[in-house]
């Protein structure tokens, strides 16, 4: 079972504390901890809230290494295309030059989009001066 680590690796990934992480399960950082520790598993409705916030299936989240898997995919190319269909305004998808693992946390409110479009809007511009 691969709970523990993988936790540990998605919680730390996603850039949140113990005690964020708690605050989105409506726990504490105990717990998180616990979890972490392999000392303690969740239940079932626990399981499932931290399966949404990670974006991953419980059965992922308890049985595969997501350690390996998640850093294999981070080591490639990232783009927001599907593959083989145009990006708005260009011919083909333009090779990606400075590959990023980029996390946007939503909640549903039209100012959380504004929010997430403004950062990736700003890295973007990052990554342009710096071609």
């Amino acid at each position: 079972m691969h709970f523990a680590k993988n936790l540990r690796f998605l919680r730390r990934r996603a850039e949140l504390s113990q005690s964020e992480l708690g605050d989105k399960l409506a726990t504490d950082y105990n717990t998180i901890s616990r979890y972490e520790n392999g000392k303690s598993t969740p239940k079932l409705e626990a399981l499932t809230k931290l399966a949404q916030v990670f974006g991953v299936s419980i059965e992922a989240l308890r049985n595969e290494d997501l350690t390996k898997q998640l850093a294999t995919i981070a080591a490639g190319p990232v783009s927001s295309a599907q593959p083989g269909s145009p990006r708005r305004g260009e011919g083909s998808p333009r090779p990606t030059k400075y590959p990023l693992l980029i996390s946007v946390e939503l909640d549903g409110t039209a100012a959380s989009l504004e929010r997430a479009v403004a950062r990736l809007v700003a890295i973007n511009e990052v990554v342009a001066e710096t071609d």
